[in-house]
């Protein structure tokens, strides 16, 4: 099992890097990715832009330690704002990566995922509306190898009034024109919308327009490290999946869950 997505005290997690590795090395996990924040509007929750060489560095320094139980890769997940590709893309390239998971946070200046207040006196069809079309220009864009957690507009339980599935089948046709690859997050099942993000309806549109998968816990703390890997690889299986997704120096590769 290879885990990609996750958070250490550089962001917002609380565990160190070693204490992730740790925690992933005893639960048995292959590989590991760290992808702390990056985002380039000011929020508390993403690594200091001046902090990203003592990451870079950190995280280097683990991959090249003989010693280290598991690999390791080095990730980030990156903000997709309108307006700001250039600037984004230049820092994601001044890093030595092996993947960049490019997520929708924000509408406009709503950072949608951690304010909740807005919700109850805003048009939920609107607001599915301009996510799934940030989302869709956020593969088009060409900065990232892999969206995350695809469908984070239900993360609070508030659903549009309109069927999704064809919203998902659209999106799986883009991701699958731009070449992307979807992450499989299992913390959506341990927030109120309680299930992976994306979806298993969504995940079923994916497979048929056979769009890459890889999975990701985004565990913000050691004990959630690799949470539910196994409910989601059968849920996995039982679609048809049968290969996953690694990198290496944004080059992909894959390998078999089956």
């Amino acid at each position: 099992m290879i885990d990609y997505h996750m958070h250490t005290y550089f962001s917002d997690g609380k565990n160190s890097h070693q204490e992730m590795l740790t925690s992933a090395a005893y639960k048995g996990l292959s590989e590991i990715g760290f992808s702390d924040h990056i985002c380039l509007k000011p929020v508390g929750w993403a690594t200091k832009l001046e902090a990203i060489p003592a990451m870079r560095n950190r995280i280097i320094s683990i991959k090249e330690d003989e010693s280290t139980p598991i690999s390791v890769k080095f990730g980030a997940e990156v903000d997709y704002i309108p307006g700001l590709t250039k600037e984004i893309g230049a820092l994601i390239t001044s890093l030595p990566l092996d993947y960049c998971i490019g997520s929708v946070h924000f509408i406009d200046d709503w950072n949608f995922d951690t304010d909740i207040t807005p919700y109850d006196g805003i048009d939920i069809d609107a607001f599915y509306n301009r996510y799934f079309a940030l989302v869709e220009e956020s593969a088009k864009s060409g900065l990232f190898d892999i969206i995350g957690h695809a469908d984070l507009a239900k993360k609070f339980a508030y659903y549009p009034s309109f069927d999704l599935n064809p919203y998902y089948e659209h999106a799986a046709k883009v991701f699958k024109e731009a070449d992307v690859v979807v992450e499989v997050n299992t913390s959506g099942r341990i927030k109120p919308c309680k299930e992976f993000y994306p979806s298993a309806q969504f995940v079923n549109a994916l497979v048929k327009h056979r769009v890459p998968l890889t999975l990701g816990s985004d565990a913000h703390v050691e004990q959630n490290v690799g949470q539910f890997f196994a409910d989601a690889i059968n849920e996995l299986r039982a679609l048809g999946v049968k290969e996953l997704v690694r990198f290496t120096n944004r080059k992909r590769e894959f390998y078999r869950i089956d």
